[in-house]
């Protein structure tokens, strides 16, 4: 057993990181088996070749991990038990398939420049890639001579044997997996790169009343947008899901576009998959009715509401205006009738007219009160010799008598009288002056 030098765990390291670089293996395969004319030929998972990968370096990290460093390629054919198991079996189980001996030896070899190609793009000295890549080599190098062996000793006993029970297995498989497809709900199509129909399950036929789908346009089928893949994946991305109704019965299907090459590194078709969601759709519709009308109603109740709110403004602008209107015109009362009706009562010395003031000034006092009755205050208007002419009128005297009382002619008392009717008010003859002051209760 050597010893490990530096140089040595610098390239097993790159070793045990290959599985970390998976991504890019999977594409440098898939470019490699293509251009040796075999991808087109597999039926290999994304899983398939990532176990592929694993099984090939389990060997070599376990040989790590007991000392071997470098085994020598005679070791390797001699201990074949010790660590070429599962990669034997494997290959067992393709040549049982049916995949020729040439076939799976390229298929291999192309795993094997795969792999080297995965060791170019790490991080690493050329010393390092180099021992890396002859490392990898070598246990290719080891395997393809225990295939050969295994096939040319082994596996012609079994052949017929195993050929027989794969080829039974696969039609049963087949079988089984075509009746879940039929019987499904779910309207199935599979597609090829130039977007025609390759297959489709029984309900795709029953509802689109045709028998053979097969090499039409899949956007005529569907009623798709685009005139290709291409066009078809703009419209409908890959992975995502869209409601559509391509056919002429009112129903809805949620569909989505899966590409095979997710599950088949061989195949560049496109499963699409119908689900009839109408009953969900309906309930939605439904739902968003509600939610419109309710959104409409409380709409208009906002509406109703702001509508409210600019009648009670406005309201509110009038209560202002009359307050407004009120307090001026008490201000104007107050000024033009009490105050004077004051100031005549504090200039009057004469008792019967100051206190015909005080009662001219309470009346006037009560119409600022609501409800007031009270008339105006035309008596503040007179003079004082005309306030004494109505005292002896309302009394009953006579022209005569008021002027022998007050010493004054006659003609006087009627100019008098005739001011008096003017600033009362009384207009005409049949205003009686001795009866408006009687009516008017005041004492004079």
């Amino acid at each position: 057993m050597k010893s490990r030098s530096g140089q040595q765990k610098h390239y097993w390291g790159m070793i045990g990181a290959m599985e970390s670089e998976e991504e890019y293996f999977l594409e440098r395969w898939s470019v490699r088996m293509e251009q040796a004319g075999y991808l087109e030929h597999t039926t290999a998972k994304r899983a398939d070749c990532l176990m592929a990968l694993s099984d090939f370096l389990s060997p070599m990290r376990l040989h790590w991990n007991k000392g071997l460093t470098d085994p020598a390629f005679s070791w390797l054919i001699r201990h074949e038990d010790d660590w070429g198991g599962p990669q034997i079996e494997s290959a067992r189980r393709h040549r049982m398939r049916g995949i020729t001996a040439d076939m799976y030896l390229g298929c291999f070899k192309t795993f094997i420049h795969s792999l080297v190609d995965v060791i170019e793009i790490m991080d690493g000295s050329y010393e390092s890639k180099v021992q890396a890549r002859r490392h990898v080599k070598l246990y290719g190098d080891a395997l393809e001579v225990l295939f050969v062996r295994d096939w040319t000793r082994t596996l012609p006993d079994i052949a017929a044997r195993k050929l027989d029970e794969a080829n039974r297995l696969l039609t049963l498989e087949k079988c089984r997996y075509e009746n879940i497809l039929d019987s499904t709900s779910d309207l199935i199509l599979v597609v090829d790169s130039g977007g025609l129909v390759t297959k489709e399950n029984k309900a795709v036929r029953a509802v689109t009343g045709k028998r053979n789908l097969v090499g039409l346009p899949v956007w005529e089928v569907l009623d798709m947008e685009g005139q290709s893949i291409g066009d078809l994946l703009k419209y409908y991305p890959v992975g995502i899901s869209c409601e559509t109704s391509p056919f002429d019965n009112g129903s809805v299907y949620r569909m989505q576009i899966t590409p095979i090459g997710n599950v088949s590194m061989a195949s560049d078709e496109y499963m699409i998959m119908l689900t009839n969601v109408t009953a969900h759709a309906t309930q939605r519709e439904a739902l968003e009715r509600v939610v419109s009308d309710r959104t409409e109603a409380l709409r208009k109740e906002k509406e109703q509401l702001e509508e409210m709110n600019i009648t009670l403004r406005n309201v509110l602008q009038s209560i202002d205006r009359e307050r407004e209107e009120l307090l001026r015109e008490v201000s104007a009362k107050v000024n033009n009738q009490v105050l004077p009706a004051l100031d005549r009562i504090e200039s009057e010395e004469d008792p019967a007219i100051r206190k015909g003031y005080v009662t001219v000034a309470k009346d006037q006092l009560a119409r600022l009160a609501p409800g007031s009755s009270a008339t105006d205050p035309l008596l503040l208007k007179l003079t004082h010799m005309e306030t004494r002419v109505c005292q002896f009128i309302q009394a009953g005297y006579p022209s005569k008598e008021i002027a022998a009382s007050l010493n004054i002619s006659i003609e006087t008392v009627q100019t008098h009288r005739k001011n008096i009717r003017r600033k009362l008010g009384l207009h005409g003859r049949s205003m009686s002056l001795y009866a408006h002051l009687k009516t008017q209760g005041v004492p004079l």
